[in-house]
């Protein structure tokens, strides 16, 4: 091998994108071949220290990265700056996707992280860090489900959501994913656990290292909003009545040890269905239980967030209000009256009558005191009723 035939092939190499100036940075030789233009090099070189060995330069105009080395040789009592440029631009580039990757993969995993930590909460706790995530000034999820729509809206740093009637939100739901509607972009818009879902948010970030449709984040809130829906059916089948969708035994018993102490007032009424025992034994349980939910009807009727509705087992039934004055309680048990008679107008095949008993309380009183009133008060009732042979009964 002759090293001297390499060392001259090396030496042509090195004849393009030479570039020689003197110490006043006057250009004094310049390459036959230049792949870039000589004087877009020497303004980039003018703006940084003299001092520099390798030096990495963006040309915008262009589009390249050009890495600049500098070599200073002294001859003749004379400094001589000697540069070589290369062309870096697809190794730069892929430095700067690598490093939107890592990025990219670093927000995606502290998204799924914060996302995981509150699997275990309600479906809307997902938006505050999806919110984080985007950096979207909004965020807004909607699920429809039983004839209405529940809108949770993350907006400076509150969950706010109210439940509304479906067809409000209808054309959200026709918004396919990318889509616009209202100045809302949305990333999701499916069905999970048969409850139609949309997911938008506005004024978001974009750039390289947020992607809201990146299938990753698709995949997280889905799994969020599965685990939520599941975890309110299971919640909701703890607490409710199977056969008549009031609130259960248990969940009365809760709501008694937390709420029903506090309140400065308190109602409470008892139920008992008359005749259920004549009805299951002439004419089967199919009709007892059809008596059970109409009796339970009348009182949902009735129910808000003041006042709770509960089947407490067979045909027994307590209802609590809250925060109500007595007038207001003697207006519930007379709406509940009217709320039966008309059910009793609509179903006239079977009539239901039921035996109610109120007592009130005010202060400082003693529930289990005022439980036990409201339970002798029924039963006179209930005599009453059977005097007046006012019976539940088949037509």
């Amino acid at each position: 091998m002759d090293i001297n035939n390499v060392l001259q092939k090396f030496l042509d190499l090195e004849k393009k994108n030479i570039i020689i100036t003197g110490e006043d940075g006057k250009l004094l030789y310049e390459s036959e071949t230049m792949d870039f233009p000589t004087d877009v090099v020497l303004e980039k070189i003018a703006k940084v220290p003299e001092d520099f060995e390798e030096q990495e330069f963006y040309d915008k105009e262009h589009g390249i990265y050009l890495s600049v080395r500098k070599r200073v040789i002294e001859e003749g009592g004379e400094r001589f700056n000697c540069f070589r440029i290369t062309d870096v631009s697809e190794y730069t580039m892929l430095i700067h996707e690598v490093s939107s990757y890592s990025k990219r993969v670093s927000n995606m995993f502290k998204f799924q992280t914060s996302i995981m930590k509150k699997l275990s909460m309600s479906y809307d706790n997902f938006l505050p860090g999806l919110a984080d995530y985007c950096g979207a000034e909004e965020v807004m999820m909607l699920i429809k489900r039983d004839g209405k729509v529940t809108k949770s809206v993350y907006h400076k740093e509150i969950v706010r959501y109210n439940d509304l009637p479906a067809e409000e939100y209808e054309n959200f739901f026709s918004v396919k994913r990318r889509g616009e509607i209202d100045g809302f972009y949305c990333i999701l818009n499916t069905t999970v656990q048969e409850c139609e879902c949309a997911v938008l948010v506005r004024n978001f970030r974009q750039n390289g290292e947020i992607n809201p449709l990146d299938v990753t984040v698709h995949n997280v809130i889905i799994l969020f909003i599965e685990n939520s829906i599941l975890r309110d059916k299971v919640v909701y089948e703890s607490e409710h009545d199977k056969l008549t969708g009031l609130y259960n035994k248990s969940k009365y018993i809760a709501l008694k040890n937390i709420t029903f102490g506090k309140p400065e007032t308190i109602a409470i009424y008892n139920f008992d269905v008359n005749n259920l025992k004549h009805i299951n034994d002439n004419y089967g349980h199919e009709y007892g239980d059809a008596l059970i939910v109409k009796a339970a009807k009348s009182i949902a009727a009735v129910a808000s967030d003041k006042v709770f509705g509960f089947r407490m087992g067979g045909d027994e039934y307590v209802m609590v209000a809250v925060n109500v004055t007595q007038e207001e309680a003697e207006d519930i048990r007379t709406r509940w009256r009217a709320a039966l008679d008309r059910l009793n107008d609509e179903e006239r095949d079977l009539f239901c009558s039921m035996a109610c008993g109120l007592s009130f309380g005010t202060g400082n009183y003693d529930y289990d005191e005022l439980y036990k009133k409201a339970d002798g008060l029924m039963y006179e009732n209930k005599k009453l009723l059977k005097s007046q042979n006012i019976t539940s009964h088949i037509n």
